[in-house]
């Protein structure tokens, strides 16, 4: 059974009333537990989640505690919505959901059976207790500027990131670092703020997600505090802030943003933020805040072309003692092209997959069945299952990708599957046209010529679907459309 925590001490359990409120946590996370079971089923809930985690509740947010790395790296790809689903109908909808390693389970759970695994999570984790932290920030350590890998796609930012941390405000400020999903940004964003605690410790600096920002800021109104929370936040010679398209569509929180922003940069301090997509293109954004955004530097971070990705997985493997060959290497280089995050997930799952294999564990092969269909070599595509996958991601039918119809969403639906099908199914341009609905190939061409524009723009979308509206940047639905081909 999940060991559950007692937000408590032992003071507090002396009176009835206290002793009601952990009755109460206790409930609330044997409720997600038990509601996490049915939904994921019990086979897999055995597997990933059974007397290897640990649920913690405080106030609305619930962190899984887990036996090592690898469960947490698992989790969060598996079963990150699940989780926040059973969350937020136990907790309310502003419930948060992080996943972390704990440390007193890596000797509570499996003994001898999880020892190498535990290790190797233990060094990947490698925090030492010097950690710089301040108010409720919190910073990877291993996020530093020397630990960061440059190639042609990001050393502009790390450039920039170097010189806002040892002179802040002197060039670019705001610095604003912008590129799709799991490229580095938060990486650079935590270097800046390790490397100006360390070049100036005298000095205060703060680290925020856009939504961080926005839930403290509706907490203080509520609390009526907001005169702390602007004392907190403007006082900060360094304000950093991760994810800031966050704040679209948020009008009340964009203005108190703007007023902090205008704030800071007239005294002089040092501005920089991140974001999944240019200033422009973040939707429902006021007129004011992007043109504060643009008025210092902008940088694009890109995709890292293969010596960077190799050099990425080189450094992982030898901080943390994997004893992996160049061609070991270089095939999950190779294989994992579309982000950081996914070529350090393949190198993990590798390694653990490795360690679990020697054991003879049965989750080895799970590793092994994702491992595979990760790196084959794959042959083409079928357009049908193309057409399929982009219907099923912008809620619309096949019939409407392969029809006439211009709206707005439905055009995009269209271009989107044309360069897919130019990428995975080895067909011509005429070939595709026809595949679809009979186009010419004139209108194939200019459909994957406009998607190769947006994804260098870094565009963002926004459609609606049966759940609500949603946006995302163009490079990222085509990378979870690639990913959900290979998967169906």
């Amino acid at each position: 059974m999940i060991a559950i925590a007692e937000v408590m001490d032992d003071r507090a359990k002396r009176t009835a009333e206290e002793m009601g409120e952990a009755v109460g946590v206790e409930t609330q996370a044997e409720r997600i537990f038990e509601g996490l079971r049915e939904r994921i089923g019990e086979e897999r809930f055995d597997l990933w989640f059974d007397r290897k985690t640990r649920f913690l509740i405080a106030g609305r947010r619930l962190t899984v505690e887990a036996a090592n790395a690898f469960l947490v790296k698992g989790i969060l790809s598996k079963f990150r919505m699940d989780v926040l689903a059973e969350a937020q109908a136990v907790l309310g909808e502003q419930a948060e959901v992080f996943v972390q390693v704990g440390e007193d389970l890596l000797t509570e759970v499996g003994g001898e059976q999880g020892s190498r695994t535990e290790e190797l999570a233990a060094r990947a984790r490698n925090v030492p207790a010097s950690l710089p932290r301040q108010a409720e920030c919190v910073i990877n350590s291993r996020y530093t500027l020397e630990e960061f890998v440059a190639g042609p796609s990001n050393q502009l930012a790390l450039r920039a990131a170097y010189q806002v941390a040892e002179a802040p405000a002197q060039q670019f400020n705001p610095l604003f670092i912008h590129g799709h999903c799991g490229l580095g940004k938060t990486h650079l964003l935590q270097g800046i703020c390790q490397r100006f605690a360390a070049t100036h410790p005298g000095k205060k600096w703060l680290y925020l997600t856009g939504e961080q920002f926005t839930n403290e800021f509706l907490e203080a109104i509520a609390q009526r505090r907001t005169s702390h929370l602007r004392r907190r936040i403007r006082n900060a010679d360094l304000l950093v802030i991760d994810d800031v398209h966050f704040l679209a569509n948020k009008k009340a929180t964009q203005e108190e943003f703007l007023h902090t922003f205008n704030q800071i940069d007239g005294c002089g301090k040092q501005i920089v933020l991140a974001s999944d997509c240019a200033p422009r293109q973040i939707q429902h954004l006021s007129e004011q805040l992007s043109s504060r955004f643009i008025s210092g530097m902008v940088l694009r971070v890109d995709s890292p072309d293969l010596p960077t990705r190799l050099e990425i997985l080189r450094r992982r493997a030898a901080r943390n003692g994997w004893n992996l060959t160049d061609a070991v290497l270089m095939h999950i280089a190779r294989s994992a092209t579309s982000s950081v995050r996914e070529l350090e997930g393949m190198l993990l799952q590798v390694v653990a997959g490795i360690s679990l294999i020697g054991r003879g564990e049965p989750a080895a092969a799970e590793v092994l069945a994702s491992l595979r269909e990760r790196t084959a070599v794959r042959g083409p595509v079928p357009a049908e299952k193309i057409v399929a996958a982009v219907a099923g991601h912008f809620a619309i039918t096949a019939e409407a990708i392969m029809g006439n119809g211009r709206e707005k969403i439905v055009s995009l639906a269209r271009a989107a599957a044309m360069h897919l099908a130019r990428e995975h199914t080895g067909m011509s341009f005429p070939e595709i046209g026809r595949a679809l609905g009979g186009k010419n190939h004139s209108t194939v061409i200019a459909a994957c010529q406009r998607i190769e524009g947006m994804i260098s723009g870094g565009r963002l979308i926004c459609w609606n679907t049966p759940e609500g509206p949603r946006s995302q940047a163009v490079a990222d639905v085509l990378h979870d459309l690639e990913a959900a081909i290979r998967q169906g």
